[in-house]
């Protein structure tokens, strides 16, 4: 593994993941840095935003001389489309070895899941699909079966995801934030170790049409 360790951050609005993310990682030596979207608030040597060249829309991450941390969490955007974000993301693998593959982390609000905004859980499938793990936050007497029924979904699909409801104490962390992969995804894996099928261009979420549109899309219910 060469590069510092990027794990990648999806989440539903009202998570507070950078927030979780920032506490869980206070005491680490050297501390990670962290890449917010532009409409993020960044307000520490930490944190910087994340851009996206023009042409490509690959993502820009800047790392400074100074820069020691070992360890850099990239948070995409629930405004932007997930595909093209994931796609970003491995062209940004494919052209630096500056980084290598931490974990994917799904953090879902559950007071959301009482009232969903309309195809949500085709989004949540989106993300669950790429994530290693899924996070809940925000969890009540109201919303706890909902937080099961999304849990139930993906283990009675057997997706080798794992799950979390956070704001207990002893939040598992290390567990969380270790890299060994657990999605049913191969996208982010060595292209010589996939199978043809296993490819970028022929994931279920990520597949073109020759006309350029993808074969299933994604849909943004937070897009307006």
């Amino acid at each position: 593994m060469s590069g510092r360790l990027l794990h990648l951050i999806l989440e539903t609005p009202g998570c507070n993941s950078y927030e979780l993310l920032k506490e869980a990682t206070m005491e680490d030596s050297p501390l990670p840095i962290f890449y917010l979207p532009r409409e993020a608030e960044v307000d520490g040597k930490q944190e910087r935003h994340w851009e996206r060249d023009k042409s490509s829309q690959i993502f820009e991450l800047s790392l400074f001389g100074e820069d020691q941390a070992d360890e850099c969490f990239l948070f995409l955007s629930h405004k932007i489309d997930l595909a093209d974000q994931i796609e970003a993301t491995i062209e940004l693998f494919n052209q630096t070895d500056n980084f290598s593959m931490g974990r994917v982390l799904f953090f879902i609000h559950a007071p959301l899941l009482l009232e969903p905004p309309e195809k949500l859980i085709d989004w949540i499938d989106a993300g669950a699909h790429f994530s290693d793990a899924m996070l809940f936050t925000g969890r009540n007497n109201e919303n706890s079966s909902c937080i099961k029924t999304v849990q139930d979904r993906y283990y009675n699909m057997r997706y080798p995801m794992e799950s979390f409801i956070l704001g207990k104490k002893n939040t598992p962390w290390a567990r969380i934030l270790d890299p060994t992969p657990r999605r049913l995804s191969h996208v982010f894996d060595s292209g010589e170790l996939l199978d043809s099928e296993e490819l970028p261009e022929c994931d279920r979420y990520l597949e073109k049409l020759p006309s350029g549109i993808r074969a299933r899309i994604i849909p943004n219910p937070f897009s307006s």
